[in-house]
């Protein structure tokens, strides 16, 4: 039991040994790795890096550009539907105004006509009266 406990504790510190061996090669591969990506990265010379500059600034340039168009195509649209909404009104405002003068009109009609109905109606009774009162009397000279 022992010497199988002995040959566990050989070979892990065998292990051990070789791991410390590697690991070193494989951290300055590591290390070798990220200095070349982050060298990728930056600009290499002040040419680049004016390039650089020079390219944010027409992006920018250019987004602001498609912005300006967007409000005035908005300001456009929005003083468009401010002239149609005008004519809308002053459409609705003349008919209002018509309507209102219909209604006089016909408030005037209805007040010159009302008197004239009454008296029609006075009249239509007067000949109703006479007319009955012919017929009785045909009656009554029929009777004698």
């Amino acid at each position: 039991m022992i010497e199988s406990f002995m040959y566990v504790s050989i070979g892990l510190l065998l292990g051990c040994l070789l791991g410390v061996a590697f690991v070193p090669l494989v951290q300055n591969r590591a290390i070798r790795l990220a200095v070349r990506r982050l060298e990728g990265r930056l600009p290499q010379s002040m040419a680049q890096i004016r390039a650089d500059k020079d390219l944010l600034r027409a992006e920018f340039a250019m987004s602001t550009r498609r912005m300006e168009i967007t409000i005035e195509q908005l300001r456009n649209k929005m003083t468009n539907q401010a002239v149609e909404l005008g004519k809308k009104s002053d459409i609705i405002n003349r008919l209002n105004l018509e309507r209102n003068e219909l209604k006089a009109e016909d408030a005037t009609q209805k007040t010159t006509q009302r008197p004239r109905q009454i008296r029609s109606a006075k009249d239509h009774g007067r000949r109703g009266t006479k007319h009955r009162n012919s017929e009785t009397g045909s009656v009554v000279a029929q009777a004698h």
